[in-house]
């Protein structure tokens, strides 16, 4: 808180290189080449100054910083496109204690000055036909951004006055001044960079397409495998009852927000569009899994907003990629090719709805294990070869009826045999379902063709009946009884299929693998769906409570709004990164959140804790933490502190990602009020579990914290050291001669005061009604190009709408932009639909340097 002073692409490959023969080093030839050459100068110097000050080994990171800038140098077109890709993971406040600088400033200024002076020094080459640019905003594109970063600027400045003006801090916060150009980073970075990203899309036209495509991949990839991680560690992959909500590395969420939901909304629409054009099988394996991992991500969020605005985002991206699928049709030739393969797909999708139903009903009698088996079961099905059709219609249902007899009687032997030998209805079920993989997609040779549709059905008849199985064992058999009925109606749902409608039978089983793979992938999230909103309290009670979570934040928004005084404030804003400062001086002060600082006194730095005015319980208490190896034993904490009135230190040790806690140890202890006083405390805190700090390959990182427990009092705390039983020293910093460097601050708990948790709100507050009407109309440039503009037809369209659409609809609900990384991944994908444009066909894409 407050610290002081084109078509369809055959493959995803990432970002092509340079060809040979890119041009030799030549001087700046013309004032755009100097200009860029100033701008390269400029952000390497910024960005060197912020490497020499970075709070963990500073030379590590000038080697890195130089590193990134000469990789940027070299492969001036991959890099600027490929930074979007590691800004999600490239969050590591919680260990080094900035916040208004961060790793994303690094980032950016490296590419920059790497971009900027490729092109100064000649390897990029020169202007480029506007007719061969796939990224060239119109008129009144950059009419608009000019109004928006006019906007933007004046909102800065604003900030800045209400601040007390200008004044520099490595150990700023929300309260001081620089949070106001904090907030500008964002949208700044990205016009930054939009100049790199012109240069290296006019030189490979296809560009644009595949490195934003891979850029997004794997900026989701990074989000989703880091909540994977998360939620391995700490609440557990399958616990769906814990008060838990995933963060992945969005430190920004330590006073609560959106950032995760909306990184997972603006990256998701185009891992899916990459997965409907991909027909390489190993990418599309890959691709599938990305979005098997999103989807996870995205349901144990638990975030209402998430759940409202995916499948808004999926239709957008569904509806938009046909209509540029139907646009592409070059004859009414195959418009019955596109009926039939609709035609093929709804026994698929019939089967799909049926599944999600008996889920349900398996996963509440026989938990995970049944489920999985179903779900097993399923694939097989979906997987199922042309070979399990025969020609007459008398053999097939002999076929059927034999198969259905045989499958039963083996089921009822598997469970019999389950009831005598534990476990071994899980090796049961793994058999049927190993000989019915083998035998569905074994090629058929010599093989009778009814003998393998009997032996086909026979073992799927069996592999269905395991299931039930499955769910007696792990329930006994009221779980039995309980899951036959819905398993029946698969059974029956195949007869009527294969007997009744043969040709609909035989559309699906002749579908490709592609749809296939596709609609396994819809199969497997339905499952993991059921198990989110059935396999835990957690989601009932979220839904639950809507109506009375949605009632107190209209509240709070009530209450926001009416914090800006007259119609200045309201027509221009009250100013950038200015919402947090104003609630805390003029808002309720029984709202009045805690707060911290630097402070020194002869020369010895102090950190100074206040306890916010509102309820102090254990989840509301400001934190300042640190985080710190595992401790061996108990742990004896000893600090100076000074208090003029009596208050109260608070202690603890806790396995913790960010805002949630696992295993803790804890001890809070009275400090009388002595002005002027310094006073040694000494707190003994027991030791952890034993395991605490969890496996090497799902580790549990440990924190130690304090914080003032007494509402509206002040502590001031030096010297402050930690001890384990071995006489190890854990903290780094405890007597904060660096700063704040390594330290970091949550509010666990209590939320709403931090954030206008509405972006349109957010932004009226802090420039205004003019502001927002120009970023409205910034917004909706963008999806008019991408939906009904010049840019309709571009293969990136469907994806840039729905990012935007999605990101918009959690943008509801929360402020989203307050945190820069959030706010330049929403403005790159803005830029990205402001500017893009489908060039005409025939245009090479050959490198132009």
């Amino acid at each position: 808180m407050s610290r002081m002073s084109s078509d369809a692409s055959p493959a995803l490959p990432g970002p092509a290189l340079d060809l040979p023969g890119r041009p030799a080093l030549s001087r700046p030839s013309h004032a755009g080449r100097w200009l860029a050459l100033l701008l390269s100068l400029a952000c390497g110097a910024a960005g060197l100054a912020l490497a020499s000050h970075y709070p963990i080994a500073p030379p590590l990171a000038i080697a890195l910083y130089l590193g990134v800038l000469a990789a940027s140098f070299r492969w001036w077109q991959a890099a600027p496109l490929l930074l979007i890709g590691l800004v999600p993971v490239l969050g590591l406040a919680t260990w080094t204690g900035w916040f208004i600088f961060e790793e994303l400033d690094l980032l950016v200024m490296a590419a920059a000055a790497g971009g900027y002076a490729a092109y100064a020094l000649g390897r990029a080459g020169d202007k480029t036909s506007a007719w061969r640019r796939p990224l060239a905003p119109s008129a009144l594109a950059k009419l608009l951004l000019l109004l928006f970063a006019a906007s933007m600027l004046w909102s800065v400045r604003r900030g800045l006055l209400d601040a007390g003006g200008f004044e520099f801090g490595w150990w700023q916060g929300y309260l001081e001044p620089l949070n106001s150009p904090r907030q500008l980073k964002g949208f700044a970075y990205a016009l930054l960079l939009l100049p790199l990203w012109q240069r290296a899309s006019a030189s490979r036209p296809e560009r644009v397409e595949r490195g934003m495509l891979f850029a997004m991949c794997l900026a989701l990839a990074g989000i989703s495998l880091a909540a994977l991680w998360e939620r391995i560690a700490f609440p557990g992959l399958l616990n769906f009852s814990a008060d838990y909500r995933s963060t992945a590395m969005f430190w920004e969420m330590q006073v609560g927000g959106a950032m995760l939901d909306g990184a997972l909304l603006l990256c998701l629409p185009f891992a899916l569009a990459a997965l409907m054009r991909q027909r390489t099988p190993a990418l599309l394996v890959l691709l599938l899994a990305l979005v098997l991992m999103a989807s996870y991500a995205a349901l144990t969020t638990f975030s209402r907003g998430v759940y409202l605005a995916l499948p808004v985002a999926l239709a957008t991206l569904l509806l938009l990629s046909y209509r540029q699928h139907h646009a592409r049709k070059v004859s009414q030739v195959e418009q019955p090719q596109h009926l039939e393969a609709a035609l093929r797909a709804l026994p698929l999708l019939a089967l799909l709805a049926l599944f999600g139903f008996s889920a349900a009903q398996v996963f509440e009698v026989a938990g995970y294990r049944g489920l999985l088996a179903l779900s097993g079961t399923a694939l097989l099905l979906l997987f199922a070869p042309r070979q399990l059709l025969v020609e007459s219609l008398s053999s097939r249902l002999l076929v059927l009826a034999m198969a259905a007899l045989l499958g039963l009687l083996a089921a009822g032997l598997s469970w019999s045999v389950a009831s005598w030998i534990p476990k071994s209805a899980y090796v049961i079920y793994g058999l049927s379902f190993a000989l019915g993989a083998l035998l569905m997609w074994r090629p058929p040779g010599r093989m009778d063709a009814t003998l393998r549709s009997m032996l086909l059905s026979t073992v799927w008849f069996w592999s269905l009946g395991c299931v039930a199985v499955v769910a007696g064992n792990w329930g006994g058999e009221m779980a039995l009884r309980a899951s036959v009925w819905p398993l029946l109606l698969w059974a029956l749902a195949w007869v009527w299929l294969i007997g009744a409608a043969p040709a609909a039978a035989t559309r699906m089983l002749d579908l490709g693998w592609r749809v296939r793979a596709i609609l396994a992938g819809v199969l497997l999230v339905a499952g993991a769906l059921v198990s989110t909103l059935e396999g835990g309290a957690y989601v009932g009670e979220r839904m639950a409570t809507g109506v009375q979570d949605l009632g107190a934040r209209v509240d709070h928004w009530r209450g926001s709004y009416w914090l800006l005084q007259g119609e200045e404030e309201r027509w221009l804003g009250r100013g950038s990164g200015r919402y947090m400062a104003t609630r805390f001086y003029t808002g309720p002060a029984n709202e009045r959140v805690g707060d911290f600082r630097l402070g020194e006194e002869a020369g010895r730095p102090f950190l100074r804790l206040s306890g916010g005015r509102h309820l102090l319980d254990y989840g509301g208490m400001l934190r300042v933490t640190q985080r710190i190896a595992v401790p061996s034993g108990a742990v004896l904490v000893q600090a100076r502190v000074r208090a003029a009135e009596d208050a109260g230190l608070h202690a603890e040790l806790a396995e913790k990602h960010l805002l949630y806690q696992e295993a803790r140890s804890h001890k809070a202890v009275a400090v009388k009020g002595k002005p002027g006083e310094w006073q040694t405390v000494q707190i003994k805190l027991d030791a952890l579990p034993s395991g605490a700090g969890g496996d090497w390959w799902a580790p549990r990182l440990i924190t130690f914290a304090i914080a003032e427990t007494v509402a509206g009092k002040e502590l001031d705390v030096a010297e402050l050291s930690l001890l384990d039983a071995s006489g190890r020293t854990l903290l780094a910093n405890g007597d904060f001669s660096q700063g704040l460097a390594r330290w970091y601050f949550t509010s666990d708990r209590h939320h709403l005061p931090w954030h206008a948790k509405s972006l349109p709100l957010h932004l009226q507050f802090e420039q205004g009604w003019l502001g927002l009407w120009i970023w409205t109309a910034l917004v909706a440039a963008a999806l008019w190009r991408v939906s009904l503009g010049r840019a309709r037809s571009h293969a990136l369209a469907p994806a840039v709408a729905a990012s935007i659409v999605g990101f918009l609809m959690v943008g509801l609900f929360d402020s989203l932009v307050d945190a820069p990384r959030i706010a330049f991944l929403f403005y790159s994908v803005v830029l990205l639909g402001l500017c893009l444009r489908a060039l005409p066909p025939g245009v090479s894409s050959a490198s132009r340097q």
